[in-house]
């Protein structure tokens, strides 16, 4: 008779089964992914200074439009150069695409959307800039009624709103796409461009800056005492031993930020925008120096009509110029002529600023959103609306705010995940939510096409950046295989590399994935013969490496590697050695016969002097004794 189990022990043999079932599957699973997704490299380091190509296959991953990699955390903020995917005129508003493609919304009475139509308002983007197959967008901006972008080729174009030339092709034409690219100076690329109330500047690849558009009260800074429009950029003299980083203009005045952390600012000076201590003439040329706190440097700079606002490197904000609503966060409506702290949450770091003509903002650390100023229409995003704040107010809605831009009456945020949020004035439909009404509080677009482009441009893009910016740049994509480039950095650290990346995919849904000690950067070897230039003794001579004796030759060359003394062996002459020797002894033997024959010759003179001399003495001879 078989014994049957009990029904107790079949549950607990069956809560077994199950247990080691669940303990089982997750193990496998992380097995599976831990060991799916490798780096394939010709070799496992890379020197320092040295190129690589590698390739990952992400055939597993489905949907992917495209990656971004990075071999250590970087911060986005502080590494994003300056670079504009998010712009925001007086009732427009634009976008990069991760694809490179651009789209804008809101207001178009001048073709200021860009999409070639017949300007026609959208009140959500569903409207591409118009721009030829092949060419993609690498930076986006608006200002008033018009809007500018740099393609991946670095020209520009700007249109919309023309009057004063701010389109830059020498004409005052209406545009309503990127038709025509601005006459920079022979022909000239172009890394940033600064918009303002009626007028435009622009950083070009050689560091030279340039403006153009309406010149009152000499906001252009070329120096001209002639304030007429100038339809095409003119270069502006800035200080030869500084390279300018960014340029902001305002209304009737141009700020730029410097390579050393200084500022800049000239034009009208009424209300104290350029913030040297006074209110005074216009200054027509970058000559005057910002008042910054002493002891501290700028590293982000943004312009209003009338105001300005500068990050420090202490992550404070200083601001200076007109304050009539609180614009300068200081718990005053008074003007300033020298930069004034924002009074910022204690002991909380900004690590981006941006102003408009009424307002200003600024993103923290912990990526929360700070705003303050005028509250007309509800432009602040604080949940209510109208009245002045004079110091910060916490901007409630999503978290993760990586990029924000700042215009009259409406601001619209970049997200982590790609999305965009807008708020404020929604007449014309600059907000993106389908409607006209005006919104107090963050409102995330109607758009569900492809995410919007990171903070540093569409993505992939840049290489490794420095020691401390190790990011990558995706060169191709075949059959789901990746090409990855790896150029590290002349001095970076000496260090095992996690490869962190970031799959963006279509409806701004974004994975992040980590393969773990995928590289190894090491130190550099110049010569390439195995041998890193901090152990090799000559680091530019594949063929050496040591010098045991320190005598300045290498082993390999040392015929005695352990005596600093001597490092050739004793030879035989040589053949010109030889003959120097052969024909050192002809001379001698030479010299010696003559010496000997003269010698020979001078004795015989001698005695036959002397037997003459005897004759004429005694002519029958000498006398004879006998």
């Amino acid at each position: 008779m078989v014994k049957t189990p009990s029904r107790g022990r079949l549950l607990h043999l069956q809560a077994g089964i199950c247990l080691v079932i669940l303990l089982l599957v997750p193990i496998q699973t992380i097995a599976e992914e831990s060991t799916s997704l490798e780096l394939d490299c010709p070799k496992a380091n890379v020197n320092q200074a040295e190129s690589m190509e590698c390739s990952i296959d992400l055939s597993d991953y489905v949907g992917i439009s495209t990656i971004r990699y990075e071999f250590v955390s970087v911060d986005t903020m502080a590494s994003k150069a300056h670079s504009s995917v998010l712009a925001t005129g007086n009732s427009h508003s634009c976008a990069i695409l991760e694809n490179g493609s651009a789209m804008c919304w809101g207001l178009d009475n001048y073709g200021q959307l860009g999409d070639g139509g017949d300007a026609t308002n959208l009140n959500k983007p569903t409207s591409f800039v118009s721009i030829a197959e092949g060419q993609s967008v690498d930076q986006i901006y608006a200002r008033q009624l018009r809007t500018c972008i740099i393609f991946d080729d670095n020209s520009a174009s700007c249109w919309g709103f023309n009057e004063d030339g701010q389109a830059g092709d020498d004409s005052t034409n209406t545009y309503k796409s990127p038709s025509v690219k601005v006459q920079f100076p022979d022909g000239k690329g172009v890394k940033s461009i600064g918009m303002g109330l009626k007028h435009t500047c622009a950083i070009l690849e050689d560091d030279n800056l340039t403006c153009w558009g309406l010149d009152s009260y000499g906001a252009l800074g070329n120096g001209n005492l002639d304030t007429s429009d100038k339809y095409t950029p003119q270069t502006i003299t800035t200080p030869s031993d500084r390279k300018v980083v960014k340029v902001e203009p305002g209304a009737t005045h141009t700020c730029i930020l410097l390579d050393d952390g200084g500022v800049m600012c000239w034009g009208r000076d009424n209300v104290g925008q350029l913030g040297n201590g006074d209110t005074s003439d216009t200054i027509h040329t970058p000559s005057s120096n910002v008042e910054l706190p002493e002891g501290r440097a700028a590293t982000d700079l943004s312009v209003g009509d009338h105001h300005s606002c500068a990050l420090l490197d202490n992550g404070s904000i200083t601001c200076w110029g007109l304050n009539n609503y609180g614009q300068l966060g200081e718990n005053t409506t008074t003007n300033r002529l020298i930069p004034v702290y924002a009074q910022l949450p204690d002991s909380s770091s900004a690590v981006s600023v941006s102003v408009g003509p009424h307002s200003s903002c600024a993103i923290l650390e912990n990526s929360s959103l700070y705003c303050w100023g005028h509250n007309h229409f509800g432009r602040l995003g604080i949940g209510v609306t109208g009245g002045i704040y004079l110091t910060p107010m916490f901007v409630e809605g999503p978290t993760n705010i990586v990029d924000l831009s700042v215009n009259y009456d409406h601001v619209c945020g970049l997200y982590e995940n790609g999305s965009v949020s807008c708020w404020g004035r929604g007449k014309y439909g600059p907000l993106g939510i389908g409607s006209g009404s005006d919104k107090n509080t963050p409102q995330p677009i109607d758009y569900n096409i492809a995410p919007f482009a990171s903070v540093a441009g569409p993505a992939p893009q840049g290489d490794w950046e420095d020691e401390s910016d190790l990011r990558g740049r995706v060169t191709a994509s075949e059959n789901s295989v990746w090409k990855v480039e790896i150029q590290a950095p002349e001095f970076a650290e000496m260090s095992m590399y996690d490869l962190q990346i970031t799959l963006l995919k279509i409806g701004g849904i974004r994975e992040t994935i980590v393969v773990e000690n995928a590289i190894e950067i090491i130190e550099r070897d110049s010569d390439g013969d195995g041998t890193v230039d901090s152990l090799d003794a000559f680091p530019n001579d594949a063929s050496e490496t040591t010098d045991t004796d320190g005598d300045g030759v290498g082993d390999n060359t040392d015929a005695y590697p352990n005596d600093g003394t001597r490092s050739e062996e004793a030879s035989s002459l040589d053949a010109n050695t030889m003959y120097l020797i052969i024909a050192a002894i002809a001379i001698i033997a030479l010299l010696s016969l003559i010496f000997f024959r003269r010698e020979k010759y001078e004795k015989s003179e001698d005695k036959a002097t002397s037997e003459k001399s005897s004759r004429w003495l005694f002519p029958g001879g000498p006398k004879k004794k006998f």
